[in-house]
């Protein structure tokens, strides 16, 4: 081909849509779901607590409220939607501490990884599925942003 005779439509390596396939939802095998939501929630809480101490100096106080704020993009995230900025901060500092909690828990289901046996010999890791992550998000609600009793 020469090179004054080339053709000026490029054709994309992928169909518009295919970059990425989508992952198809399994039920992951979890034996006892409450307990691995309590392990989970266990780590979720002390990433928060960070969050918490760091806003310390910042004359920040992240309460029930914020965090429930937080949980609620994550749901909104894990269901497929944009789950950022998130909204409703006091002010810009208070918001950028929402935004960076948000950001932080936000990856924490591609670090929780699960097994699955595939073989004799061996095993395929998994991050964890949306559901089982909505799950522990709603415990962490629960257990975190309940309101207290007198």
């Amino acid at each position: 081909m020469k090179p004054n005779t080339r053709s000026d439509t490029t054709r994309p390596l992928f169909e518009m849509g295919t970059e990425i396939p989508a992952q198809p939802e399994r039920t992951q095998d979890i034996t006892d779901r409450r307990a691995e939501a309590k392990r989970i929630v266990k780590r979720l809480a002390a990433i928060v607590e960070d969050h918490r101490q760091a806003g310390v100096a910042l004359k920040i106080e992240l309460g029930p409220g914020d965090l429930q704020a937080v949980l609620e993009r994550l749901r909104t995230h894990a269901k497929g939607r944009q789950g950022t900025p998130l909204n409703g901060g006091r002010d810009e500092i208070h918001s950028y501490c929402l935004n960076r909690l948000y950001d932080e828990l936000v990856e924490e289901p591609s670090n929780i990884l699960f097994t699955t046996k595939t073989g004799p010999d061996s095993v395929r890791y998994d991050a964890m599925n949306a559901a089982f992550w909505i799950e522990c998000l709603d415990l962490m609600e629960d257990i975190y942003c309940a309101p207290q009793q007198s």
